[in-house]
C-alpha cells in the first residue's frame, strides 16, 4: 500500500472526437480496475457531459466532475502526490504541482502522418475539404504548435510508452527526453472476455473484417478500393467484406462498385467485436499508424489470419503472424487478400497467430503489472 494518494485522469478513457471506444480508453480502463486492486490511496476526474463506462463511475472510488471541480482543486482538497493519465492528450498535460505526473504515451500519430491525401476521400461536403486543405497549407505550423505545446508545459514528465517504435518517435520530436528512462511496457488486453451474439447478417456468411472505418489515419478506403478490384476480377469469391465504426452507411457505399458485398456497421458494443473478430474469415488492418494496435491481437486470439500495414509498431507487435503490405499501395493490399484466399497460406497464418497471440499475452500480463509497479512506486 502507498502512501501518496493517486489523482487518475478518467477524462482521458472518455470518447475522443474521432470514436466512442478507442485504443487509449480500453488500455486506461484495464490499468484502472487494476490500479484500484493494489491501493485504496486512488481518486478520478471524469468529464460528466461525455460518456464513461458505468462500471467505472461505480466501482467504489471517488470521482469528481471537472466540471464542477477543477483538477487544481482537487489535488490541493485531496493532497494528490502523483497524477497518471493512461493517454497523452491536451487534458494530460495540465499544468500544476505535483509530485509526480505520470502519463502513458502511446504514440505520436499527430506528428508522424498529421495529412496525408487519402483524406480528401473521406471528405463528405465543401466544408470538409477546405478544412482537408487548411490543415495541408498549415501542417508544419501545426506540428510545431504541437510539439512547443508539451515542451512548454511539462518537461519533467514521466513516460510509459507501448512500443519501440513509440519510445524512438518520442525522442525523435522531443530531444530534450533522449535521456529520461522511458519504460517500454506492452499495452495490456482482457483475454478472458467472452464473445457476444453474433449479428444475425453474419450468420453463416464468410467474411474479411475491417474496423474503425471512418478515422482515415486507419487508411479501410484503400483496402474498400482493393476488395472492390478483386470482386470485379472474381465475380465467383464468395466473399463479404465487414466495416465497424461506419457511421455514414450512404457515404461510403457511393465509393464502391460491388455494393452487395460490403456489410456496413456503426459503432457495435464490445462484445459483439469479439464475436465479429472471431467469426471472420481474416481481418484486414491497412493503418497508417499505430503506437501499439489492439485490433491484430483480437483476431489473433481466435487464430483468424492477419494481414496488416507493414508501417509504424505494427511489425513490431505481429511479428512473423501477419502478412504485411505498404498501406499506400492498393494493389500491395489486394496481393495479401489474394494471398490469404489460398487455403494453404490462410492455414499457416491462422496457426501462427495462434501462437504468436500466446507470446504476447504472457508479456502484457508481465507488463501489466510492471505498468502498476512503475505508477505506484517509480520501479522499472
Amino acid at each position: 500500500m502507498i502512501d501518496n494518494k493517486l489523482l487518475f485522469n478518467l477524462t482521458a478513457i472518455q470518447p475522443s472526437s474521432a470514436a466512442k471506444f478507442h485504443g487509449g480508453g480500453y488500455y486506461g480502463e484495464i490499468v484502472f480496475f487494476e490500479l484500484i486492486k493494489k491501493t485504496s490511496n486512488i481518486i478520478g476526474i471524469y468529464n460528466s457531459k461525455n460518456y464513461i463506462n458505468p462500471k467505472v463511475l461505480n466501482s467504489g472510488i471517488i470521482i469528481y466532475d471537472i466540471n464542477i471541480i477543477s483538477p487544481n482543486e482537487v489535488i490541493i482538497k485531496e493532497n494528490i502526490e502523483i497524477f497518471y493519465s493512461p493517454l497523452h492528450a491536451s487534458n494530460s498535460l495540465w499544468n500544476f504541482n505535483v509530485k509526480r505526473h505520470i502519463i502513458t504515451w502511446h504514440g505520436n500519430r499527430n506528428l508522424e502522418i498529421f495529412w496525408n491525401i487519402i483524406q480528401f476521400k473521406y471528405a463528405r461536403n465543401i466544408k470538409e475539404i477546405f478544412k482537408v486543405i487548411i490543415n495541408y497549407i498549415n501542417q508544419n505550423r501545426i506540428k510545431k504548435y504541437l510539439i512547443n505545446k508539451v515542451q512548454k508545459e511539462r518537461t519533467n514528465l514521466e513516460i510509459i510508452t507501448v512500443s519501440e517504435h513509440s519510445k524512438a518517435s518520442i525522442i525523435n520530436f522531443f530531444p530534450e527526453f533522449k535521456d529520461k528512462i522511458i519504460p517500454v511496457l506492452f499495452s495490456p488486453m482482457e483475454h478472458n472476455e467472452n464473445p457476444g451474439v453474433l449479428p444475425d447478417i453474419l450468420e453463416n456468411t464468410k467474411y474479411f473484417l475491417l474496423t474503425s472505418g471512418m478515422r482515415w489515419e486507419k487508411n479501410n478506403i484503400r483496402a474498400i478500393f482493393a476488395f472492390d478490384e478483386l470482386f470485379n476480377q472474381r465475380k465467383d469469391l464468395d466473399f463479404k467484406v465487414v466495416l465497424t465504426g461506419i457511421s455514414d452507411n450512404k457515404y461510403l457505399y457511393k465509393k464502391t462498385v460491388n455494393k452487395d458485398k460490403f456489410i456496413f456497421f456503426d459503432f457495435v458494443e464490445r462484445s459483439e467485436l469479439i464475436a465479429i473478430h472471431k467469426n471472420a474469415y481474416a481481418f484486414i488492418f491497412p493503418s497508417l499508424n499505430e503506437g501499439f494496435g489492439y485490433p491484430p491481437m483480437e483476431s489473433m486470439r481466435f487464430g483468424v489470419p492477419v494481414a496488416a500495414s507493414g508501417s509504424s509498431s505494427i511489425p513490431e507487435i505481429c511479428q512473423n503472424a501477419a502478412l504485411y503490405f505498404d498501406p499506400h499501395n492498393i494493389s500491395e493490399i489486394k496481393n495479401r487478400i489474394i494471398q490469404l484466399l489460398d487455403k494453404e497460406i490462410h492455414k499457416e497464418y491462422s496457426n501462427r497467430a495462434i501462437l504468436h497471440y500466446q507470446i504476447v499475452t504472457q508479456r502484457q500480463k508481465t507488463d501489466l503489472n510492471k505498468i502498476i509497479d512503475y505508477i505506484l512506486y517509480g520501479n522499472i
